[in-house]
Protein backbone atom coordinates (compact mmCIF):
# COMPACT_ATOMS: atom_id res chain seq x y z
CA UNK A 1 0.00 0.00 0.00
CA UNK A 2 1.33 3.46 -0.86
CA UNK A 3 1.08 6.03 1.89
CA UNK A 4 -1.50 8.74 1.36
CA UNK A 5 -0.54 12.32 2.10
CA UNK A 6 -1.80 12.52 5.67
CA UNK A 7 -0.26 12.45 9.11
CA UNK A 8 -1.55 13.24 12.59
CA UNK A 9 -0.72 16.32 14.63
CA UNK A 10 1.16 14.03 17.03
CA UNK A 11 3.27 12.75 14.13
CA UNK A 12 3.98 16.34 13.11
CA UNK A 13 5.14 17.08 16.66
CA UNK A 14 7.52 14.12 16.55
CA UNK A 15 8.82 15.41 13.24
CA UNK A 16 9.66 18.68 15.00
CA UNK A 17 11.52 16.67 17.66
CA UNK A 18 13.58 15.02 14.93
CA UNK A 19 14.42 18.38 13.38
CA UNK A 20 15.53 19.70 16.76
CA UNK A 21 17.60 16.54 17.40
CA UNK A 22 19.45 16.57 14.08
CA UNK A 23 19.20 20.05 12.60
CA UNK A 24 17.65 18.49 9.50
CA UNK A 25 14.32 19.52 7.99
CA UNK A 26 11.79 17.20 6.30
CA UNK A 27 11.29 17.22 2.54
CA UNK A 28 8.10 16.58 0.54
CA UNK A 29 7.21 13.03 -0.49
CA UNK A 30 5.07 11.85 -3.35
CA UNK A 31 4.44 8.36 -1.98
CA UNK A 32 6.12 5.77 0.18
CA UNK A 33 5.53 2.06 0.60
CA UNK A 34 6.90 -0.79 2.64
CA UNK A 35 8.24 -3.84 0.81
CA UNK A 36 8.11 -6.98 2.94
CA UNK A 37 10.78 -9.65 2.41
CA UNK A 38 12.58 -10.61 -0.76
CA UNK A 39 9.46 -11.64 -2.67
CA UNK A 40 8.33 -7.99 -2.66
CA UNK A 41 11.66 -6.19 -2.35
CA UNK A 42 13.67 -7.57 -5.24
CA UNK A 43 11.00 -7.39 -7.98
CA UNK A 44 10.41 -3.71 -7.14
CA UNK A 45 14.11 -2.86 -7.18
CA UNK A 46 14.76 -4.77 -10.41
CA UNK A 47 11.78 -3.10 -12.08
CA UNK A 48 13.15 0.31 -11.09
CA UNK A 49 16.55 -0.54 -12.57
CA UNK A 50 14.94 -1.83 -15.76
CA UNK A 51 12.92 1.39 -16.04
CA UNK A 52 15.87 3.73 -15.49
CA UNK A 53 16.39 6.30 -18.23
CA UNK A 54 19.36 8.43 -17.18
CA UNK A 55 21.11 7.60 -13.93
CA UNK A 56 21.39 4.91 -11.25
CA UNK A 57 23.25 5.19 -7.95
CA UNK A 58 23.59 2.04 -5.85
CA UNK A 59 25.49 1.43 -2.62
CA UNK A 60 25.41 -1.62 -0.38
CA UNK A 61 27.28 -3.15 2.52
CA UNK A 62 26.24 -6.72 1.77
CA UNK A 63 26.67 -8.22 -1.69
CA UNK A 64 27.18 -11.96 -1.36
CA UNK A 65 26.05 -14.82 -3.60
CA UNK A 66 22.89 -16.44 -4.93
CA UNK A 67 20.45 -16.11 -7.79
CA UNK A 68 19.52 -12.56 -6.82
CA UNK A 69 23.19 -11.54 -6.78
CA UNK A 70 23.48 -12.62 -10.42
CA UNK A 71 20.16 -11.06 -11.43
CA UNK A 72 20.97 -7.75 -9.78
CA UNK A 73 24.37 -7.45 -11.45
CA UNK A 74 22.84 -8.43 -14.81
CA UNK A 75 20.14 -5.75 -14.44
CA UNK A 76 22.71 -3.05 -13.65
CA UNK A 77 24.85 -4.16 -16.60
CA UNK A 78 21.85 -4.14 -18.94
CA UNK A 79 21.00 -0.60 -17.85
CA UNK A 80 24.54 0.56 -18.62
CA UNK A 81 24.42 -1.05 -22.07
CA UNK A 82 21.33 0.94 -23.00
CA UNK A 83 23.04 4.20 -22.06
CA UNK A 84 22.09 4.73 -18.41
CA UNK A 85 24.88 6.10 -16.20
CA UNK A 86 25.28 3.40 -13.55
CA UNK A 87 27.44 3.92 -10.47
CA UNK A 88 27.93 1.25 -7.82
CA UNK A 89 29.71 1.45 -4.45
CA UNK A 90 30.50 -1.79 -2.61
CA UNK A 91 31.85 -1.92 0.92
CA UNK A 92 35.23 -3.63 0.83
CA UNK A 93 34.42 -5.68 3.94
CA UNK A 94 30.71 -6.39 3.61
CA UNK A 95 30.84 -7.28 -0.10
CA UNK A 96 34.07 -9.26 -0.07
CA UNK A 97 32.18 -12.50 -0.82
CA UNK A 98 30.82 -11.10 -4.10
CA UNK A 99 31.87 -13.08 -7.17
CA UNK A 100 34.59 -11.38 -9.18
CA UNK A 101 32.91 -12.34 -12.43
CA UNK A 102 29.89 -10.18 -11.54
CA UNK A 103 32.10 -7.16 -11.00
CA UNK A 104 33.91 -7.86 -14.29
CA UNK A 105 30.65 -8.23 -16.22
CA UNK A 106 29.30 -4.95 -14.83
CA UNK A 107 32.48 -3.07 -15.64
CA UNK A 108 32.60 -4.51 -19.15
CA UNK A 109 29.05 -3.22 -19.70
CA UNK A 110 30.02 0.28 -18.59
CA UNK A 111 29.03 0.25 -14.91
CA UNK A 112 31.42 2.31 -12.79
CA UNK A 113 32.21 0.24 -9.69
CA UNK A 114 34.04 1.64 -6.67
CA UNK A 115 35.13 -0.09 -3.48
CA UNK A 116 34.50 1.77 -0.23
CA UNK A 117 37.65 1.94 1.90
CA UNK A 118 39.63 -1.11 0.74
CA UNK A 119 41.62 -2.57 3.62
CA UNK A 120 45.13 -1.19 3.76
CA UNK A 121 47.88 -1.36 6.40
CA UNK A 122 48.64 2.28 5.56
CA UNK A 123 45.11 3.44 6.44
CA UNK A 124 44.32 1.09 9.27
CA UNK A 125 42.40 3.82 11.16
CA UNK A 126 39.73 3.74 8.44
CA UNK A 127 39.25 -0.02 8.37
CA UNK A 128 36.77 -0.15 11.24
CA UNK A 129 34.57 2.61 9.77
CA UNK A 130 32.45 1.12 6.98
CA UNK A 131 29.53 2.13 4.81
CA UNK A 132 26.52 0.19 6.04
CA UNK A 133 24.11 2.08 3.79
CA UNK A 134 21.72 0.28 1.45
CA UNK A 135 20.62 2.73 -1.22
CA UNK A 136 19.25 2.56 -4.74
CA UNK A 137 18.36 5.86 -6.42
CA UNK A 138 16.98 5.87 -9.97
CA UNK A 139 16.93 9.05 -12.10
CA UNK A 140 16.89 11.12 -8.91
CA UNK A 141 13.17 10.39 -8.67
CA UNK A 142 12.73 6.94 -7.15
CA UNK A 143 14.61 5.73 -4.09
CA UNK A 144 14.94 2.55 -2.05
CA UNK A 145 16.46 2.02 1.37
CA UNK A 146 16.10 -0.31 4.32
CA UNK A 147 17.83 -3.41 5.58
CA UNK A 148 18.10 -5.71 2.59
CA UNK A 149 21.39 -7.04 1.27
CA UNK A 150 21.98 -8.57 -2.14
CA UNK A 151 22.28 -12.27 -1.31
CA UNK A 152 20.31 -15.50 -1.31
CA UNK A 153 19.60 -15.09 2.41
CA UNK A 154 17.08 -12.35 1.54
CA UNK A 155 15.23 -14.27 -1.17
CA UNK A 156 11.75 -15.62 -0.45
CA UNK A 157 9.18 -14.59 2.16
CA UNK A 158 10.70 -15.64 5.51
CA UNK A 159 8.95 -18.99 5.21
CA UNK A 160 11.77 -20.91 6.90
CA UNK A 161 15.24 -20.42 8.35
CA UNK A 162 16.84 -20.10 4.89
CA UNK A 163 14.80 -16.96 4.08
CA UNK A 164 15.52 -13.92 6.23
CA UNK A 165 12.84 -11.53 7.47
CA UNK A 166 13.43 -7.93 6.37
CA UNK A 167 11.73 -4.76 5.21
CA UNK A 168 12.78 -2.29 2.54
CA UNK A 169 11.11 0.94 1.46
CA UNK A 170 10.35 2.64 -1.86
CA UNK A 171 9.75 6.40 -2.02
CA UNK A 172 9.46 9.19 -4.54
CA UNK A 173 9.22 12.96 -4.41
CA UNK A 174 11.71 15.63 -3.36
CA UNK A 175 12.85 13.59 -0.33
CA UNK A 176 14.60 11.22 -2.74
CA UNK A 177 17.23 13.93 -3.18
CA UNK A 178 18.25 13.26 0.42
CA UNK A 179 18.96 9.65 -0.52
CA UNK A 180 20.86 10.82 -3.59
CA UNK A 181 22.94 13.16 -1.43
CA UNK A 182 23.83 10.27 0.86
CA UNK A 183 24.81 8.16 -2.15
CA UNK A 184 26.91 11.01 -3.52
CA UNK A 185 28.82 11.37 -0.24
CA UNK A 186 29.62 7.64 -0.26
CA UNK A 187 30.53 7.79 -3.95
CA UNK A 188 33.01 10.63 -3.42
CA UNK A 189 34.54 8.93 -0.38
CA UNK A 190 35.07 5.85 -2.57
CA UNK A 191 37.01 7.90 -5.12
CA UNK A 192 34.25 8.69 -7.57
CA UNK A 193 34.13 11.89 -9.61
CA UNK A 194 31.64 14.68 -8.81
CA UNK A 195 28.20 14.21 -10.39
CA UNK A 196 25.70 16.81 -11.56
CA UNK A 197 22.58 16.80 -9.34
CA UNK A 198 19.52 15.00 -10.73
CA UNK A 199 16.14 16.59 -11.30
CA UNK A 200 13.60 15.37 -8.73
CA UNK A 201 10.11 14.25 -9.63
CA UNK A 202 7.48 16.89 -8.82
CA UNK A 203 5.72 16.26 -5.54
CA UNK A 204 1.91 16.28 -5.97
CA UNK A 205 0.22 19.32 -4.46
CA UNK A 206 -1.72 18.61 -1.26
CA UNK A 207 -3.31 20.55 1.56
CA UNK A 208 -1.37 18.34 3.96
CA UNK A 209 1.81 17.37 2.10
CA UNK A 210 3.49 14.16 3.15
CA UNK A 211 7.03 14.74 4.37
CA UNK A 212 10.03 12.71 5.44
CA UNK A 213 13.31 13.39 7.16
CA UNK A 214 16.38 11.83 5.58
CA UNK A 215 19.11 11.46 8.21
CA UNK A 216 22.58 10.42 7.01
CA UNK A 217 25.40 9.41 9.34
CA UNK A 218 29.04 9.52 8.30
CA UNK A 219 31.72 6.95 9.03
CA UNK A 220 33.47 8.96 11.72
CA UNK A 221 34.37 8.91 15.40
CA UNK A 222 31.80 9.98 17.98
CA UNK A 223 28.03 10.07 18.17
CA UNK A 224 26.31 10.51 14.83
CA UNK A 225 23.00 12.04 13.76
CA UNK A 226 21.54 8.52 13.96
CA UNK A 227 22.19 8.48 17.71
CA UNK A 228 20.75 11.93 18.35
CA UNK A 229 17.72 11.14 16.20
CA UNK A 230 16.95 7.90 18.04
CA UNK A 231 17.52 9.42 21.47
CA UNK A 232 15.32 12.40 20.68
CA UNK A 233 12.43 10.23 19.53
CA UNK A 234 12.76 7.78 22.43
CA UNK A 235 12.73 10.67 24.91
CA UNK A 236 9.66 12.18 23.21
CA UNK A 237 7.57 8.99 23.30
CA UNK A 238 4.38 9.35 25.35
CA UNK A 239 2.53 6.06 24.81
CA UNK A 240 4.59 3.42 23.05
CA UNK A 241 7.95 2.51 21.53
CA UNK A 242 8.24 -0.41 19.13
CA UNK A 243 11.72 -1.43 17.98
CA UNK A 244 12.77 -4.16 15.56
CA UNK A 245 16.52 -4.38 15.10
CA UNK A 246 18.87 -7.06 13.85
CA UNK A 247 21.85 -6.23 16.06
CA UNK A 248 21.22 -4.86 19.54
CA UNK A 249 24.34 -3.96 21.51
CA UNK A 250 23.41 -0.51 22.81
CA UNK A 251 25.48 1.82 24.93
CA UNK A 252 24.50 2.43 28.56
CA UNK A 253 22.88 5.74 27.59
CA UNK A 254 20.38 4.04 25.27
CA UNK A 255 19.64 1.30 27.81
CA UNK A 256 18.93 3.92 30.46
CA UNK A 257 16.65 5.94 28.16
CA UNK A 258 14.59 2.89 27.17
CA UNK A 259 14.39 1.67 30.76
CA UNK A 260 13.32 5.10 32.00
CA UNK A 261 10.52 5.22 29.44
CA UNK A 262 9.26 1.79 30.46
CA UNK A 263 9.34 2.75 34.14
CA UNK A 264 7.35 5.91 33.35
CA UNK A 265 4.52 3.83 31.87
CA UNK A 266 5.39 3.92 28.17
CA UNK A 267 4.79 0.53 26.52
CA UNK A 268 8.19 -0.55 25.13
CA UNK A 269 8.47 -3.59 22.84
CA UNK A 270 11.83 -4.79 21.53
CA UNK A 271 11.96 -7.43 18.77
CA UNK A 272 15.29 -9.19 18.18
CA UNK A 273 16.61 -12.24 16.32
CA UNK A 274 16.23 -15.47 18.24
CA UNK A 275 17.82 -18.88 17.73
CA UNK A 276 18.50 -18.14 14.05
CA UNK A 277 20.59 -15.02 14.73
CA UNK A 278 23.35 -14.92 12.13
CA UNK A 279 25.84 -13.43 14.60
CA UNK A 280 25.62 -15.40 17.84
CA UNK A 281 28.29 -13.20 19.42
CA UNK A 282 26.00 -10.18 19.09
CA UNK A 283 23.13 -12.06 20.69
CA UNK A 284 25.40 -13.13 23.55
CA UNK A 285 26.73 -9.61 24.13
CA UNK A 286 23.19 -8.21 24.14
CA UNK A 287 21.89 -10.44 26.91
CA UNK A 288 23.48 -8.60 29.88
CA UNK A 289 21.87 -5.39 28.57
CA UNK A 290 18.47 -7.04 28.23
CA UNK A 291 18.11 -7.96 31.90
CA UNK A 292 17.86 -4.36 33.23
CA UNK A 293 15.49 -3.52 30.39
CA UNK A 294 13.16 -6.40 31.22
CA UNK A 295 13.33 -5.53 34.92
CA UNK A 296 12.32 -1.97 33.98
CA UNK A 297 9.26 -3.25 32.12
CA UNK A 298 10.49 -3.55 28.53
CA UNK A 299 8.99 -6.50 26.64
CA UNK A 300 11.77 -8.31 24.77
CA UNK A 301 10.87 -10.80 22.06
CA UNK A 302 12.99 -13.29 20.13
CA UNK A 303 11.85 -13.92 16.55
CA UNK A 304 11.57 -17.67 16.03
CA UNK A 305 11.23 -18.67 12.34
CA UNK A 306 14.44 -17.24 10.83
CA UNK A 307 16.98 -14.44 11.06
CA UNK A 308 15.16 -11.15 11.70
CA UNK A 309 17.03 -8.35 9.89
CA UNK A 310 14.39 -5.58 10.02
CA UNK A 311 15.38 -2.11 11.26
CA UNK A 312 12.24 -0.19 12.24
CA UNK A 313 11.27 2.16 15.08
CA UNK A 314 7.65 3.22 15.70
CA UNK A 315 6.84 5.95 18.23
CA UNK A 316 3.33 6.33 19.73
CA UNK A 317 1.93 4.31 16.80
CA UNK A 318 2.05 7.44 14.59
CA UNK A 319 5.68 8.04 13.57
CA UNK A 320 8.30 5.69 12.16
CA UNK A 321 12.01 5.54 11.34
CA UNK A 322 13.62 2.97 9.08
CA UNK A 323 16.80 2.47 7.10
CA UNK A 324 20.13 0.70 7.45
CA UNK A 325 20.92 1.51 11.09
CA UNK A 326 20.79 -0.92 13.98
CA UNK A 327 20.77 -0.01 17.64
CA UNK A 328 24.43 -0.75 18.24
CA UNK A 329 27.74 1.04 18.56
CA UNK A 330 28.63 0.64 14.90
CA UNK A 331 25.47 2.33 13.63
CA UNK A 332 25.47 5.06 16.27
CA UNK A 333 29.19 5.89 16.36
CA UNK A 334 31.21 4.41 13.51
CA UNK A 335 29.54 3.53 10.22
CA UNK A 336 27.92 5.37 7.35
CA UNK A 337 24.18 4.83 7.74
CA UNK A 338 20.92 6.20 6.41
CA UNK A 339 17.66 6.78 8.28
CA UNK A 340 14.30 7.92 6.91
CA UNK A 341 11.56 9.12 9.25
CA UNK A 342 7.95 10.00 8.53
CA UNK A 343 4.47 10.19 10.00
CA UNK A 344 2.81 8.88 6.82
CA UNK A 345 -0.35 7.32 8.27
CA UNK A 346 -0.79 4.47 5.79
CA UNK A 347 2.85 3.44 6.04
CA UNK A 348 2.78 3.47 9.84
CA UNK A 349 -0.36 1.32 9.77
CA UNK A 350 1.36 -1.23 7.52
CA UNK A 351 4.33 -1.35 9.87
CA UNK A 352 2.09 -1.78 12.93
CA UNK A 353 0.43 -4.75 11.22
CA UNK A 354 3.85 -6.19 10.38
CA UNK A 355 5.10 -5.72 13.93
CA UNK A 356 2.06 -7.46 15.42
CA UNK A 357 2.42 -10.33 12.95
CA UNK A 358 6.11 -10.70 13.80
CA UNK A 359 5.35 -10.77 17.53
CA UNK A 360 2.92 -13.64 16.87
CA UNK A 361 5.91 -15.59 15.54
CA UNK A 362 8.14 -14.66 18.47
CA UNK A 363 8.60 -15.66 22.09
CA UNK A 364 8.84 -13.42 25.13
CA UNK A 365 12.21 -13.40 26.88
CA UNK A 366 12.15 -13.53 30.70
CA UNK A 367 14.55 -12.47 33.42
CA UNK A 368 14.58 -16.05 34.73
CA UNK A 369 15.89 -17.26 31.37
CA UNK A 370 18.73 -14.74 31.52
CA UNK A 371 19.52 -15.64 35.14
CA UNK A 372 19.75 -19.32 34.21
CA UNK A 373 22.39 -18.87 31.54
CA UNK A 374 25.23 -21.36 32.18
CA UNK A 375 28.30 -20.05 33.97
CA UNK A 376 30.56 -20.57 30.96
CA UNK A 377 28.27 -18.44 28.80
CA UNK A 378 28.31 -15.61 31.32
CA UNK A 379 32.11 -15.87 31.57
CA UNK A 380 32.47 -15.83 27.79
CA UNK A 381 30.23 -12.77 27.56
CA UNK A 382 32.41 -10.95 30.10
CA UNK A 383 35.55 -11.97 28.22
CA UNK A 384 34.14 -10.69 24.92
CA UNK A 385 32.70 -7.44 26.31
CA UNK A 386 35.53 -5.31 24.81
CA UNK A 387 34.23 -6.30 21.35
CA UNK A 388 30.93 -4.58 22.07
CA UNK A 389 31.95 -1.33 20.38
CA UNK A 390 33.09 -3.17 17.24
CA UNK A 391 29.89 -5.14 16.60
Amino acid sequence: MSAIATQSSRAAALGHVLTASTGLFPAPLGSIRRLRNGDQIFPAMLAAIEGAQRQIGFVTFVYWTGTIADRFADALADAARRGVEVRVVLDAVGARAMKERLIDSMREAGVIVRWYRPLSPWRIWESTHRTHRKLLVVDGQLGFTGGVGIAKEWEGDARDSSQWRDSHFELDGTAVLGLWGAFLATWLEAGGDPIAPPTPAPTPASEQPLRAHVVPATAAIGWTAIATALWGLIDAAERSIKIATAYFTPDDETVERLGAKARSGVDVDLLLPGDHADQRVVKMLAEPKLRPLIEAGVHVYYFRPTMMHTKVLIIDDVFTCFGSANINSRSMRKDEEILVATGAAALVQDLLIDFAADLERSRLLTVDELRERPWWQRALTTLMAPLDSEI
